[in-house]
């Protein structure tokens, strides 16, 4: 049995004629009549008694009549239910990002864009590294935001959405921290207590290191909390970026400018291989927009997808 011969069965019921129901369905009656037959046959039971001018349903038939339109109806709700789910589906916008839409004032923008645009769905799923590239990489994610760092040498459309720097955090009592600025060689002798190896930050800083051909001693790594908690008591010194002051706002702590300056620049990033839809588009244009209006309302989308690491 197939919807198409209950939709058969249906139409001659309620067109009374195997020639009217034909010509409503735009098929030939020899076709209709066979489809029918064929119901029959499955079925082991008559349906239509054949012997008037009209197509009358026998007592099986009435009964089937009305089971195949509870059948139909289900069936048009199923299907009206998945093409619902298709475009809900298609109206997604599926954001990974690292745990810093409150570092750089993401999250109050989120909400504002959901509202102006209530047909598209935001889904965001705030994760770590590892897990944020293992799901940019499998398409898991229309759009990431992270810092570009964690991005340097992949194959994507990176938009500059904010920018952070990365800056010594010492004890008020270190000899610089009442320092304009600090170099790094300046630091090479200290103890430091950095982020844990998988981050970004982490990376960078050895980068910068390695720049300088410094080799510190990190004693341990820590979360950003702990750390300064740490370097508060005098057990080292970090790097971190500097809106982690802002969030955080750590006592017994202060923050110097690195000479010269480590930029941390915030991105949403697609994969370059897909095409950037309206939907993804739309959605970076309002956040650079709202970061940095003068600076990014006519600025072009930028393609950093070959720089080299530690650009």
């Amino acid at each position: 049995m197939t919807f198409d011969q209950l939709n058969y069965f249906i139409a001659v019921v309620e067109e009374n004629t195997f020639f009217d129901a034909a010509e409503a369905l735009h098929i030939s009656q020899s076709s209709l009549s066979k489809q029918i037959i064929k119901l029959e046959k499955e079925l082991d039971i008559t349906l239509l008694d054949r012997s008037h001018r009209s197509a009358v349903p026998t007592e099986a038939g009435q009964l089937f009549y009305q089971e195949a339109l509870q059948l139909r109806k289900q069936y048009d709700q199923a299907i009206s239910k998945l093409q619902n789910l298709k475009k809900q589906r298609n109206h997604e916008l599926r954001i990974g990002t690292l745990p810093i839409l409150s570092h750089y004032h993401l999250t109050p923008l989120l909400k504002q864009y959901s509202e102006l645009h209530t047909d598209l769905i935001l889904k965001i799923d705030e994760v770590e590294e590892k897990e944020l590239i293992s799901g940019f990489e499998s398409e898991k994610y229309d759009l990431v935001i992270a810092r570009e760092h964690l991005l340097n040498g992949r194959s994507c459309k990176i938009f500059t959405l904010t920018e952070d720097e990365l800056t010594a955090v010492l004890p008020l009592s270190h000899r610089y921290a009442g320092a304009v600025s600090v170099r790094l060689f300046e630091l090479s002798h200290e103890d430091f207590i950095l982020m844990n190896p998988y981050t970004s930050v982490f990376q960078l800083c050895m980068e910068e290191f390695a720049r300088y051909s410094l080799s510190p001693n990190i004693i341990r790594n820590a979360r950003v909390e702990s750390i300064l908690g740490a370097v508060a008591v005098n057990e080292g010194i970090s790097l971190l970026p500097k809106s982690n002051f802002e969030i955080f706002q750590p006592k017994g702590v202060i923050a110097v400018p690195l000479a010269p300056p480590v930029k941390l620049p915030v991105v949403a990033a697609h994969q370059k291989k897909g095409k950037l839809g309206q939907d993804v588009e739309g959605f970076i244009r309002f956040l650079q927009t709202a970061l940095s209006p003068t600076q990014y309302s006519s600025a072009p989308p930028l393609d950093r997808s070959h720089r080299a690491p530690g650009w």
